[in-house]
């Protein structure tokens, strides 16, 4: 599996970050650092591509919880996308989806940006 990495693109409504790999324990000091980067550099939206997301343990969910309520803090939107159906799944497990806005592709989530 490859390592863990994240890339950062800018849009006309925000950031959009994107985490590659596996968002665990090891990596989740680097996925916090890079959305606490993100959300000191944007006002609007953080969008969140999961596309090439392949795993996430209960470490990465607390992290992209407090990245949420930072967000929510800042009257930001945080919505993440394109997540895999083994990460939706964790998702609606847990009941988050009816927390963090999800959207299935990039241009659905920068509809949902209010």
């Amino acid at each position: 599996m490859k390592a863990f990495a994240v890339s950062t693109t800018h849009h006309e409504e925000g950031i959009v970050l994107q985490f590659e790999g596996e968002l665990d324990a090891s990596s989740c000091i680097l996925a916090d650092q890079a959305l606490e980067e993100a959300i000191a550099l944007t006002t609007k939206s953080l969008l969140l591509d999961c596309t090439r997301l392949h795993y996430i343990s209960s470490a990465g969910l607390g992290v992209l919880l407090a990245a949420f309520q930072a967000c929510s803090l800042k009257s930001m939107d945080f919505i993440l996308f394109g997540m895999t159906p083994k990460i939706k799944n964790v998702f609606e497990i847990l009941g988050l989806e009816r927390i963090i806005k999800t959207a299935g592709s990039l241009e659905e989530a920068k509809q949902l940006v209010s």
